[in-house]
């Protein structure tokens, strides 16, 4: 395919490239930083997930990731990406930003999360993203309460990773924490003290300014 044809297939196909480097709510374990925009659209880092929000996600969302990473193997492909070392592109890793996370967006919803769990909702969030040539991975963790001598604190474990093989089109459910308890966990991981947002608190700032706009749901929708 000569280049001009490849460029103007780009163009059409994927009008809009999202450079990894300049999404201060996720963190990538890779050398090369670009995804399509319209997957990274398909992802909800940076934010909580309460139930209802997290099964409509996951009933009605999941087709359109795939979707969307397909094409994003598909405009890896076209345009040649290449690791420092020359070996084509094929994978990424993208996690959450735990400052972004943490010191950002958790604090301004503290209060709604927590009334949420005492009222026995499961609060959720986007952990980690897997997509390779082979499958693609979606983990989430829990919030969950923790009762301190000072007051309450908010804690994280494990709670599912879904599967997603090429070669298999069947999601595979790992349900990778079954303890019940919402408050005072046996088990759990605490969010790290000090945020480490290198300078970048004007761009932090601002995505949580456009997180907030989106629509939080932090309870059961009993018609869903």
């Amino acid at each position: 395919m000569t280049t001009p044809l490849r460029e103007q297939i780009l163009r059409e196909n994927f009008p809009q490239i999202a450079d990894l480097r300049n999404q201060v709510h996720i963190s990538y374990w890779s050398d090369y930083h670009l995804i399509s925009q319209s997957l990274l659209n398909q992802l909800p880092f940076g934010r909580s997930l309460g139930p209802t929000t997290f099964y409509q996600y996951i009933d009605y969302q999941f087709d359109n990731l795939l979707i969307e990473a397909r094409r994003n193997l598909l405009f890896w492909s076209l345009s040649g990406a290449n690791h420092f070392n020359q070996t084509p592109v094929t994978q990424t890793t993208l996690f959450f930003d735990e400052t972004f996370f943490w010191h950002y967006y958790i604090p301004v919803r503290t209060r709604e999360i927590t009334e949420a769990i005492l009222q026995g909702n499961r609060i959720r969030f986007l952990s980690r993203f897997c997509l390779s040539q082979t499958q693609v991975e979606v983990e989430f963790n829990e919030i969950r309460l923790r009762t301190t001598e000072s007051g309450t604190q908010l804690v994280y474990c494990h709670s599912k990773e879904y599967t997603y093989s090429w070669n298999h089109p069947l999601w595979e459910v790992n349900i990778t924490n079954h303890e019940q308890m919402l408050v005072n966990p046996a088990s759990f991981s605490r969010p790290i003290t000090e945020p480490n947002a290198f300078g970048r608190e004007t761009e932090y700032q601002e995505h949580l300014e456009q997180i907030l706009s989106q629509p939080d749901d932090f309870s059961i929708d009993t018609q869903y």
